[in-house]
């Protein structure tokens, strides 16, 4: 795994947890939007390794 892959695992994993102890919504909309960052940047990384 990338460096990159790794940040989103961590991410998936944090979010996952925040919805199993109901954390509120501002939190868990935080941790998704971090992990939404983290798989636009692991796309773009790999289209440019295409090219």
């Amino acid at each position: 795994m990338n460096i990159i892959e790794d940040k989103i695992e961590t991410a998936r994993k944090a979010l996952h947890n925040a919805l199993k102890r109901k954390d509120n919504e501002e939190k868990i909309l935080e941790i998704s939007r971090e992990m939404d960052k983290y798989i636009i940047e692991y796309y773009k990384e790999d289209k440019s390794k295409k090219y």
